[in-house]
């Protein structure tokens, strides 16, 4: 036990405490411990926290704070200051077969201050670009304040991905925009001191009927990041935890925990984080914390909420997220202070309407559920601010719904919606409104109602036109109208002021109206998979433009224009038909992505070679034969691609970029490496798949920072013995090539985590060196479409081995070690010659996916293996194992009763016994014949306990055979195949 105890000085105006239970593990399951004892642990218990009181009190004799259980996990999402606790107290009690640890810290705040918080990401993962906003899959919604207004995306831009947070939102203010978190700042706490350690220990006692947890066990304030834009007010950071025990012969939950831990001060605020502890109901000590304002049940598998839900009054935010529900209690409406609630993720088909009782509820997140109406209960939500109704089946919305005045943002994605609905565009305070995927063909006149928005995402529906009343909504900043059927833009565009994005990617659009470039704000202009043939002649008014994306489209040339667009950062023009780069493009000093591939250009753009500040450049796909010497002037330069061009060789031209990480040259004619390649100090990542190498490049092993090669698919026939010194190497690829046997080489790569020697096309391996168990790193391991009759027991050694492929192969056995990778989860041995698998299967608990396909199976059958469930294949060896024990037992006595005296000595001789054995078993007149021979039966069985009763079978017949009893020999071969050919 051990106590930590430190306490700040500044004066507080209201107490605050936070306790969190932490039943992290809760699957994990301790030794069980009896009632009595709990009841008996739970009084000391009590008695003697009476007495750390008294102690306490006649050492401080003012009012303190206790704050328990906060941790900071999620915190550092958002731009708060968090100081680092004043006070903590770390309590060690070991109480039998489990260990609790409450640790005590403070950091409390009283002041707040909004923030602004954008999030710039690019769609496509690659890039970040600064004050830039960028579509996202599912970001928290922020709002920017006048001066440098940007907005990113609420939802998801097409089908909301079906990943459950653990995190769930705060409020939106009323005025539309959201507000966002309060700043943490420092705030001294008072504590009490603990009379005692021996009464602080009985102080952290627990009722023996808890769940231990065994892994870490800090309680978080868990905020959505996607979707909550603000902390719970006065959240406080601690490090107070909870554990919880599991009864190994239970598997149901334990409910008590003990009450005087959780009210051992005085609270005021509580959290609760019982996220993904695979709980089927809520655990009873919840509903016994009156001060509860946080609960976190996201991801477990709780059906139903009961009654006593009613009893948390004040509760402000409630998760409930990926569980499986069916319904809410009615007593939900008794949760007057409830200001956020998640039930995302579920199997609600609809809401109660006691839920039109939450007067203070602001946000509703009802996502990935099966309701079909509008929930009546939420037209009555006079308060709430966001409403995230995406991916149900709903069709229509009720005309009541213009009663949700102080609605803000609105998701629908994904739901089964035909006509836009019109009672959308009178939500006066509407600023973000997401109906992608749907099936809406035209948007109404009356949005132009919608004189607030700032956000509308219309992607993956099937518009055929837009209204002109679209463009009137002057504070429009972002739309997105990717996937539909438009072919025309409307001239009225220019109206849009405000619009900072625009993305029409993947429509029939032949032109852009010229006078999309009077939006003198854009920044992101998204024109991919469309038939345009050239851009509107006055892009450079597009002062603004970051990024302009024009892939997939019939473009053969790149007007000089964007050349006076300084600020742009990234071009995409991958997929069309340019033949050249206008030389100017050297002007844009600011551009940092370019992606030409897949073009028609027949030489290396020059005036690329002038991007000082370029980053990442792509030009696979094209007819580059050279590599020009100005290309040494991209200093910066870390991610180059020109696989699939005319290359001949690996110009030493490349060899000057040094700073490059990342170079792609495969799908070229490339035979040879030149020395200078040493140069290349940072290269992590080369791939040379698909070239005329004959021999491993010696070149290449002089690259310490290389960790990802690929020479698939050359002519290498042997390795140099200098690969050795690529000593951070983890991935290696060396399929489809003429290797006359597998490169020992290699085995002295300790590094090295992924292996693949795949010979689909190249020479097939017939063995694999011992040598291979000296790879302790490795992960993945490649071996299918080869010769090998056989898997080394070293095997074994690779105890990291996530994944075997050994498919397409003769393999008829496999190695005894095979079954200690623990780590194990994908086994792929189809189209090999097993007949038969190791018993010891059910030590591979890793195992998920496991295919036997094409196996000559007896044991277990083809049947039972083709449902590829590891748990059936276990089972039926395990009868299969009794069954053969119980034969053998048999066959023990069947030989026993037939050998006769002159074959005893003959016999015991091939069983491996020595003389002194063998006499000691003839002068035992105590035993016949028949018993000395089952004796010494018996005796070698044990001897042999490594092999499985069908292995000691195979191997007395072999003994009978050599001693030439025939007749018995064929009598326990017909007594095998016939058990064999029974099914069970």
């Amino acid at each position: 036990m051990s106590e930590n105890l430190s306490t700040s000085r500044k004066e507080k105006n209201e107490d605050e405490v936070t306790a969190g239970l932490n039943t992290e593990g809760l699957n994990k399951s301790p030794q069980e411990v009896s009632e009595s004892d709990a009841r008996k642990d739970s009084l000391q218990s009590i008695e003697n926290l009476e007495m750390a009181g008294k102690s306490s009190t006649r050492s401080l004799g003012k009012k303190d704070e206790l704050i328990i259980g906060l941790n900071t996990e999620g915190l550092n999402e958002i731009p708060h200051e968090v100081t680092e606790a004043d006070a903590s107290k770390d309590i060690l009690q070991s109480f039998e077969s489990f260990q609790i640890i409450e640790g005590l810290s403070t950091s409390m705040s009283n002041e707040k201050e909004d923030y602004e918080n954008i999030a710039d990401c690019r769609d496509d993962g690659m890039m970040v670009l600064p004050q830039e906003v960028f579509e996202t899959d599912s970001k928290r919604d922020t709002i920017q304040s006048a001066e440098n207004f940007e907005i990113d995306e609420v939802f998801s831009t097409s089908v909301l991905p079906e990943k459950k947070s653990d995190e769930f939102p705060a409020d939106l203010n009323a005025e539309g925009l959201m507000e966002l978190s309060q700043k943490i700042s420092e705030r001294d706490v008072g504590k009490d001191t603990l009379c005692s350690l021996e009464n602080l220990e009985v102080f952290q006692k627990l009722s023996t009927s808890v769940l231990q947890e065994t892994g870490d066990d800090e309680i978080t304030t868990d905020l959505n990041a996607e979707e909550l834009n603000q902390i719970p007010q006065e959240t406080v950071e601690g490090d107070a935890k909870r554990n919880q025990l599991q009864s190994e012969e239970n598997p149901e939950i334990a409910e008590k925990v003990s009450t005087h831990i959780l009210h051992a001060g005085k609270h005021e605020e509580f959290m609760v984080k019982l996220n993904a502890k695979g709980l089927r109901e809520i655990p009873q000590v919840v509903f016994e914390i009156q001060t509860l304002k946080y609960l976190h049940l996201n991801n477990n598998e709780i059906k139903t909420l009961y009654k006593n839900l009613g009893n948390l009054t004040n509760l402000e935010i409630l998760s409930i997220e990926g569980n499986g529900l069916i319904a809410l209690p009615p007593e939900i409406s008794l949760l007057h202070k409830l200001r956020v609630l998640n039930i995302s993720h579920n199997q609600l088909s609809c809401l109660p309407k006691e839920l039109s009782k939450l007067v203070n509820i602001k946000q509703l997140f009802v996502s990935h559920n099966n309701i079909e109406e509008f929930p009546a209960a939420l037209e009555g939500l006079e308060t709430l601010e966001s409403l995230d109704l995406a991916v149900n089946n709903l069709k229509t919305l009720p005309e009541n719904m213009v009663s949700m005045k102080n609605l803000n943002v609105l998701n629908l994605d994904s739901n089964q919606i035909l006509i836009f609905p019109k009672v959308l565009c009178y939500l006066p305070n509407l600023i973000k409104l997401s109906i992608s995927g749907n099936l809406i063909q035209g948007l109404p006149k009356d949005i132009k109602e919608l004189r607030r928005l700032q956000v509308l995402l219309v992607n993956h529906n099937k518009l055929i036109f837009l209204p002109v009343q679209l463009f009137q909504l002057a504070k429009l900043q972002k739309l997105r109208l990717d996937d539909n059927k438009l072919d025309v833009l409307s001239d009225k565009v220019e109206n849009l002021q405000e619009l900072r994005v625009l993305s029409l990617a993947n429509n029939l659009f032949r032109s852009i109206s010229e006078k999309l470039c009077n939006c003198i704000m854009l920044e992101r202009l998204i024109l991919r998979g469309n038939q345009l043939t050239h851009l509107p002649n006055r892009m450079h008014r597009l002062k603004h433009l970051r990024e302009l994306c024009i892939s997939r489209n019939q473009m053969d040339n790149l007007d000089e224009q964007i050349s006076r667009i300084k600020d742009l950062s990234i071009i995409e023009a991958s997929g069309n038909a340019l033949t050249c780069i206008p030389v100017e493009i050297k002007n844009c000093m600011q551009i940092i992505k370019v992606d030409l591939s897949y073009n028609k250009l027949p030489q290396f753009p020059v005036g690329l070679c002038a991007l000082v500040a370029l980053k990442i450049l792509n030009l696979s796909g094209n007819y580059i034969s050279e590599i020009i010497t100005e290309i040494s002037f991209i200093e910066n330069l870390e991610h180059l691609e020109l696989s699939r061009n005319k290359l001949s060789s690996f110009s030493e031209h490349l060899c000057r970029l040094i700073k490059l990480i990342y170079l792609d040259l495969s799908e070229n004619e490339i035979n040879s490496i030149p020395k200078e390649v040493s140069n290349m100090k940072y290269l992590q990542v080369l791939l040379l798949y698909h070239n005329k190498f004959v021999s491993f490049p010696r070149e290449l092993c002089a690259l310490n920072s290389l960790q990802t090669l690929d020479l698939s698919e050359n002519q290498i026939q042997c390795i140099p013995s200098d690969i050795c010194n690529l000593q951070v190497i983890k991935d290696l690829n060396l399929s489809n090539n003429q290797l006359v046997s597998f490169p020992s080489e290699i085995c002295h790569l300790s590094s090295l985590e992924k292996l693949k020697l795949c010979q689909i096309n190249g020479l097939k391996l017939t063995k694999l060196p011992e040598e291979l168990s000296k790879l302790t790193c490795l992960r993945e391991l490649d071996i299918s479409h080869n010769a090998l009759k056989e898997i080394p027991e070293g095997i074994g050694e690779l105890k990291h081995l996530v994944s075997l492929t050994a498919n397409n192969n003769y393999i008829n056995q496999l190695p005894r070690s095979l079954t200690s990778l623990s780590d194990l989860q994908q086994l792929n041995l189809s189209g090999n010659q097993l007949i038969c698998l190791p018993s010891d299967l059910q030590h591979l608990q890793s195992l998920k996916d496991i295919n036997f396909d094409g196996n000559p199976l007896i044991r277990p059958p083809q049947e039972v293996c083709k449902g590829k469930q590891l748990y059936t294949i276990v089972r039926y060896l395990e009868s299969a194992d009794e069954r053969d024990g119980k034969i053998l037992q048999k066959i023990l006595k069947i030989i026993s009763g037939n050998v006769s005296f002159e074959n005893f000595e003959f016999f015991c001789q091939k069983l491996q016994f020595n003389n002194a054995e063998i006499k000691s078993l003839e002068n035992n007149r105590s035993l016949v014949l028949e018993e000395k021979i089952l004796q010494a039966l018996e005796s070698w069985k044990s001897e042999n306990q490594a092999l499985t009763p069908a292995e000691m079978t195979d191997q007395l017949i072999r003994v009978l055979t050599m001693t030439g009893m025939h007749y018995l020999t064929n009598k326990v071969k017909a007594l095998k195949l016939y058990t064999q050919s029974l099914k069970f």
